[in-house]
C-alpha cells in the first residue's frame, strides 16, 4: 500500500496511490507498507530508485543498511512498535532520501508513524519538505523508545518492590509470641503467595529484558544513521535542521546511556530473584538436613538396644524398656533445642 503525502497551498494532504497511478505534483512523502512487486516496480519507474526487499532491509552489516545510489541515501533502522503491548516488536523501517522526496519503506505498522502523521497534516507548518519529514519521524522514533524505556523503568521498580518486599514483612511492634502464631497460622498460604510472586518476577524480569534489548538495538541503529545523515544531506540542512539534527543525537545518546543502565538493573533483578529462590531452596533442604540429625541420637540408641548379645542387664529389667523410650525422646529433643537456642530454626 502506497500513501502519497502531497504539499499544495499550505496544507499536508494524504492521497492513497493505486497501482499504476501518476505521482501526485507537490508529494513531499511517500509511505509505503508492505509493498508488493508491482508496487516496487511503480516508484522504480516514477522516481528511479529501487526500494529495498524486506531481506535486504534485513541484512545487519552497515554498509547495506547506510549507503548511497546516485543522488538517492538509503537509511535502515531497527524500530520498536506495539512497545506497550504484551508482545513488543521489533521492525525494519527504511528511509529512501532523494532531492524531491522522502520514501518510507516498512513491514510493521508503529503507531507513531500515525500520530507523526497526523499531526503533520494538522498543522502543515512543521512539514515542509522531505528533510522536515525525515527530522520529524526521527524525532517520533526517539520519543517512543524514551517512552518505552520509561515503561520498562516503572515495571522494573515495580519487580524489585515485589522482591525484597519479604524482607519489611516482619512487624515492628510484633512479639515473637505473635509473631510465631502469625507464622504457623499462613505459613503454606505465604509460601505459595511467594512462590508465585517469584515465578511472575521471573516473567516479569523477562520481558523487560527482551524490550530493553530491543530498544537498545533501535537506538543503535539510530545512532548510525544520524552521523550517516550528517555524511550525505549536510550541505542541504539549514541552521534550524542542523540544531534538530544535534538535538536528536544527544536524546539518542542519553538514551543509550540510559538503556544500558536498565539492562544492568534488569541483570540484578534477576540474579536477586534467583538468589531469593536459592534462599527458599535452602531453607527446605536445611528442614530435612535439622530432621535427619534429629532422628539420629534415637536411631542410635534403638540400635544398641537392638543388638543380639547374651548379657544386655537392661532387657531383663522391667525399667528397661521405658528408659529406652526415655533415652529416645531426650535424643531428639536435645540437638532441637541446641538448634533452636543457636537460631538455625
Amino acid at each position: 500500500m502506497i500513501t502519497a503525502y502531497v504539499r499544495a497551498d499550505d496544507r499536508l494532504t494524504a492521497v492513497p496511490l493505486e497501482p499504476g497511478a501518476p505521482l501526485p505534483a507537490g508529494t513531499i512523502w511517500l509511505d509505503v507498507l508492505r509493498p508488493a512487486e508491482v508496487e516496487r516496480e511503480q516508484i522504480s519507474a516514477q522516481l528511479g530508485v529501487d526500494l529495498p526487499t524486506r531481506e535486504d532491509m534485513s541484512e545487519i552489516e552497515a554498509s547495506s543498511r547506510l549507503y548511497l545510489e546516485g543522488e538517492a541515501a538509503f537509511l535502515t533502522t531497527p524500530v520498536i512498535s506495539r512497545g506497550d503491548s504484551g508482545h513488543p516488536d521489533l521492525g525494519l523501517l527504511t528511509f529512501v532520501l532523494t532531492r524531491g522526496c522522502i520514501i518510507t519503506v516498512r513491514h510493521t505498522e508503529p503507531l507513531w508513524l500515525a500520530i507523526f502523521a497526523t499531526r503533520a497534516m494538522r498543522h502543515p507548518g512543521l512539514v515542509t519538505g522531505p528533510i522536515d519529514v525525515l527530522l520529524g519521524l526521527l524525532e517520533a522514533v526517539v520519543d517512543r523508545a524514551a517512552d518505552v524505556l520509561e515503561l520498562v523503568g516503572g515495571r522494573l521498580d515495580g519487580i524489585s518492590r515485589q522482591i525484597f518486599a519479604a524482607a519489611n514483612r516482619q512487624q515492628a511492634g510484633e512479639t515473637p509470641a505473635a509473631r510465631s502464631a502469625r507464622r504457623r497460622a499462613g505459613a503454606r498460604r505465604a509460601r505459595k503467595r511467594g512462590s508465585d510472586a517469584l515465578k511472575s518476577a521471573i516473567t516479569a524480569i523477562g520481558w523487560a529484558g527482551d524490550l530493553t534489548q530491543k530498544v537498545r538495538d533501535s537506538l543503535a541503529g539510530l545512532e548510525r544513521l544520524g552521523v550517516f545523515v550528517v555524511t550525505v544531506a549536510g550541505t542541504r540542512l539549514d541552521k534550524d535542521q542542523k540544531v534538530r539534527l544535534k538535538t536528536i543525537t544527544r536524546d539518542i545518546h542519553s538514551l543509550v546511556e540510559h538503556a544500558a543502565f536498565q539492562a544492568h538493573q534488569t541483570g540484578f533483578l534477576l540474579d536477586a530473584t534467583l538468589g531469593v529462590i536459592n534462599i527458599e531452596q535452602t531453607n527446605i533442604i536445611k528442614i530435612f538436613s535439622v530432621a535427619a540429625v534429629a532422628f539420629l541420637p534415637p536411631t542410635l540408641v534403638a540400635s544398641i538396644y537392638g543388638m543380639n548379645f547374651a548379657h544386655m542387664p537392661e532387657l531383663d529389667q522391667s525399667w528397661g524398656y521405658p528408659l529406652a523410650l526415655v533415652l529416645m525422646v531426650l535424643s531428639a529433643i536435645l540437638p532441637l533445642l541446641y538448634f533452636r537456642r543457636r537460631g538455625w530454626l
